[in-house]
């Protein structure tokens, strides 16, 4: 489960506007312009920026993190990449609700037994933004968004049996587009260097990991 992540800072906004230019994607529309890029940690129902596709190009919206749902009462934040095509609230986006979540990092807990959870962090090796590859809806005024998750392997399986899908920069358009399916996500692989923080936090939130 990928519940906790951190929000880019200004710096690595620039950033992806680089990458996304590198990679030959013609940006349609910023909502990084309307954005603080204050860092910090983003948990669900709170708001994000997320790449979408938009005509022939990309567009970064602002929408909220976790698709609500009435019973039981919480919130789906993450969609399981092995069974996106047989759970009908997933597998009706992959035609036309693909979302790429841009991040710095993300927290995951391990449970060490009596002592209790302890909150890692999960980077790119070298620093590198991780780009989540996600699914998106619209939702009464607003639109939201999930994270695909997998599972995981190297030293994130020592903490977490599930881990986000992390796209690499030339996987973007593909994922987006259509091009790259849901089988193509399992095999998926990235170098993260993982580590404790130096809190500890238990999530309050009643979460849904689909």
């Amino acid at each position: 489960m990928c519940s906790r992540y951190s929000v880019l800072t200004k710096k690595e906004i620039i950033e992806v506007r680089e990458i996304l230019r590198k990679i030959s994607l013609r940006v349609v529309g910023d909502d990084f312009l309307e954005y603080e890029g204050a860092a910090g940690e983003i948990r669900p129902t709170d708001s994000a920026p997320v790449i979408v596709a938009r005509g022939n190009g990309v567009a970064v919206e602002r929408q909220k993190f976790g698709f609500r749902r009435a019973q039981p009462p919480g919130v789906i934040i993450n969609a399981r990449s092995d069974t996106l095509e047989e759970k009908p609230v997933f597998s009706r986006l992959l035609k036309s609700g693909r979302c790429v979540v841009p991040a710095a990092e993300f927290f995951e807990w391990k449970d060490n037994g009596k002592s209790g959870k302890v909150k890692h962090y999960a980077r790119g090796r070298g620093g590198n933004i991780l780009f989540f590859a996600g699914l998106c809806q619209s939702a009464e005024k607003e639109r939201d968004f999930v994270i695909i998750t997998k599972d995981s392997t190297g030293e994130m399986a020592k903490i977490h049996n599930r881990v986000p899908v992390i796209l690499r920069a030339e996987q973007i358009w593909p994922w987006l587009s259509g091009k790259i399916g849901p089988k193509d996500l399992l095999t998926m692989d990235f170098d993260l260097t993982v580590r404790p923080c130096d809190e500890n936090e238990a999530i309050q939130v009643s979460l849904f990991d689909m």
